[in-house]
């Protein structure tokens, strides 16, 4: 590939990283919106089960485009890790924590579309049986727990983190993008890894305090760094490490 074409290849994955980080965050918006995501997670079952039911499907499509932008973000995080490294290093490594990020958050996600909906709908119809709701609402926290808090959050947010990281740490090495984005990165990762002790407080009960939002953070420094690197990726598409 010559240097014009790999340029245009740059430009591209930037355009690309671009519209991915505001595409990722409607769903979510849409979610904070109108289903108080995410604090409805720590809610107790009866109370989401409730809520998701009244949402409809609505509900159920915000979800499902939530998990399929989870899952985008594999190709994503391939190219990405494409483009920073510098020539002479392999990138293979970077790109597969990338990779099973985007799969393990979709994989996690992915229980609001399948599964939960046939749990609230059972919820709803056993109005009035006690018995039933009971083991309706053990089923979801062992569900949510398993899925959402074990695969979604502590696998997936660290993959996320540890692949955050990775780039970040090729980026302050290479001439296209530097210290102070690269920096941006770094915090992200770490703050992202920081929110999962909000995750424990899941298990070993305890107030997490200002951690709490230590995800939420991290995902917005997440945003604010792919468009900073798409951004970079338009202006400096020929730059070279």
């Amino acid at each position: 590939m010559d240097r014009f074409d790999e340029a245009k290849g740059v430009r591209r994955v930037g355009i690309a990283l671009i519209v991915f980080a505001i595409a990722f965050n409607l769903p979510y918006a849409w979610l904070a919106s109108n289903f108080d995501y995410p604090d409805i997670l720590r809610s107790p079952p009866g109370v989401v089960l409730a809520a998701f039911a009244d949402g409809g499907a609505p509900l159920v499509l915000a979800w499902a485009a939530f998990a399929l932008a989870a899952l985008l973000f594999a190709p994503i995080a391939v190219a990405v890790a494409a483009v920073t490294r510098r020539s002479e290093d392999p990138s293979s490594a970077v790109a597969a924590l990338g990779v099973a990020a985007g799969v393990t958050q979709a994989i996690g996600l992915s229980r609001w579309v399948y599964a939960v909906p046939g749990l609230a709908a059972s919820w709803v119809a056993s109005a009035g049986d006690a018995g039933a709701r009971a083991s309706i609402e053990t089923t979801f926290v062992s569900l949510h727990q398993f899925a959402g808090v074990g695969i979604g959050e502590a696998i997936g947010q660290s993959l996320t983190a540890f692949w955050l990281i990775g780039v970040a740490m090729e980026q302050r090495r290479h001439p296209r993008f530097g210290g102070a984005l690269a920096g941006v990165g770094l915090i992200g990762g770490l703050v992202l890894l920081l929110g999962l002790i909000e995750g424990l407080a899941t298990v070993i009960p305890f107030d997490p305090g200002v951690f709490g939002l230590a995800a939420v953070v991290g995902f917005l420094l997440l945003t604010v760094w792919m468009i900073w690197t798409g951004i970079l990726c338009v202006l400096r598409p020929a730059a070279t490490g």
